[in-house]
């Protein structure tokens, strides 16, 4: 898994970390992957293509606090070499799906404006945009991209 975080973070410019900022032990990596398993509101899937790791979707909580309960928040990231095929919808529709039955009411995601092949496939799947933050991703060049927040009701 860590592998696949750095890999995909210098793949894109579209997700929230550079590659060298992948810095925790696999020990760390591996207790973050058990708390996704015992968090009974929590889900992480895997896409498997002939064995090898093709991405990652997770659902986590926002919160724990009644008030916050009912929203999660869904995250992806595919290998480019697996983009467009599919993979990526079918995590997402898992996702959602299997968020909707832990009893979340409302899934939410961001996305780098510029990422326009998400922005559409979370559009077809029925998240709405809801806003934007500007300039909450600063590159290592000096510029900055804006994050537009998607929300879906389940």
């Amino acid at each position: 898994m860590l592998e696949y975080l750095r890999v995909t973070a210098g793949e894109t410019p579209y997700l929230l970390r550079e590659p060298d900022e992948v810095d925790m032990s696999t020990e760390q990596e591996a207790d973050f992957i058990r708390g996704m398993r015992d968090n009974p509101r929590a889900l992480m899937l895997l896409a498997l293509v002939d064995g090898d790791c093709a991405g990652c979707c997770s659902v986590m909580p926002i919160g724990t606090r009644s008030r916050v309960r009912h929203r999660c928040e869904v995250a992806i990231a595919l290998y480019q070499k697996y983009c467009g095929l599919g993979l990526g919808r079918t995590l997402l529709q898992t996702a959602v799906d299997t968020a909707k039955t832990i009893g979340y009411e409302q899934a939410e995601l961001s996305v780098v404006r510029g990422n326009d092949r998400a922005l559409r496939l979370y559009a077809h799947l029925g998240f709405e945009r809801c806003g934007t933050l500007p300039h909450t991703l600063k590159y290592r060049d000096g510029h900055y991209a804006d994050e537009i927040l998607m929300v879906k009701m389940l």
